[in-house]
Order: structure tokens, then C-alpha cells, then sequence
């Protein structure tokens, strides 16, 4: 179980203290790796970043390669797939990926996504069983909410 102060404090990698050299496959999961811990979410393999070029979650990598956008959308996949469907994931994805606004959209993501774990780890109820309802009844909302977005 993850500490709620290290939640507060979390923070995703900046898109600018991303490496601008592109990164073979030990090294992007090595990193992505490092930001899975804090948030007590399952490693990144090997296997699973195959699986998401195969399903055309991003493109392949130039010459075993990976670039920034990779990191990036492994990071991303590997958050959002904990509430959401991998094709779902896939059609927001590309879809960004087509407007060339991953720099932008990441960075968007990054500040809600940490705006979210604050607010979760700083208001709570003094009842654990009053939090976790309204924790649940928040992220169901939520999911419904972003599903209706999508489409």
C-alpha cells in the first residue's frame, strides 16, 4: 500500500527532464519503472510495450529506439490502464498523437493527474469508511464522465 504522503508529493517527469536521445528498451522501462513505484502500480515489461505497438497504441521505435513520445505513452497507458479499456486508451492516444500536441497533452495530464492524488491525500474525512465511499463514488463519476467524453 502506498504512503498517501508520498502521493501528495508524487510528481511525473517533466517533459523537459525527459532524455532527448532516444533510449533502447531496458532503459525507457527502467525510467517508467522509477514513477510505477510510488504509485504501488504494476512494473512495465518487456512484454507489454510489445503488446502496445502490436495494438497500435503508439508507433514503433526507430531502430529499437524508443523517443521521448514513447516514454511518454508507456507512462500514460500504464496509469490510465488501471480504470480504462487499452483500446480506449489507444483512440485518445492517437488522436493526440495526430494533432502533434504530445508536449502540451502530457503536461495536461501530468497537472491534473497530480492535482487529483493532492486533493485526495490533503482533504480527507476523519472517517476512513466516509473516504473510501467518496473516494469510490469519485472515481466511478469520474470514469462515466471521461467515457461520455470519449465518445
Amino acid at each position: 500500500m502506498t504512503d498517501q504522503n508520498q502521493l501528495a508529493t508524487f510528481q511525473l517527469v517533466r517533459w523537459n527532464d525527459l532524455p532527448t536521445m532516444p533510449l533502447y528498451i531496458d532503459q525507457l522501462l527502467q525510467l517508467v519503472n522509477q514513477m510505477m513505484v510510488p504509485l504501488d502500480l504494476p512494473l512495465v515489461t518487456k512484454t507489454m510495450v510489445n503488446s502496445y505497438v502490436k495494438q497500435h497504441l503508439f508507433s514503433r521505435p526507430a531502430g529499437r529506439r524508443y523517443t521521448r513520445n514513447h516514454v511518454v505513452a508507456v507512462l500514460v497507458v500504464s496509469i490510465l490502464k488501471t480504470d480504462f479499456a487499452l483500446s480506449q486508451i489507444g483512440s485518445a492516444i492517437l488522436a493526440i498523437r495526430d494533432t502533434r500536441q504530445v508536449k502540451l497533452r502530457y503536461q495536461q495530464f501530468s497537472h491534473a493527474f497530480e492535482g487529483v492524488l493532492r486533493e485526495n491525500t490533503l482533504n480527507q474525512p476523519a472517517d476512513s469508511t466516509e473516504r473510501t465511499i467518496q473516494l469510490a463514488a469519485r472515481t466511478v463519476g469520474t470514469h462515466l464522465l471521461t467515457l461520455q467524453t470519449l465518445g
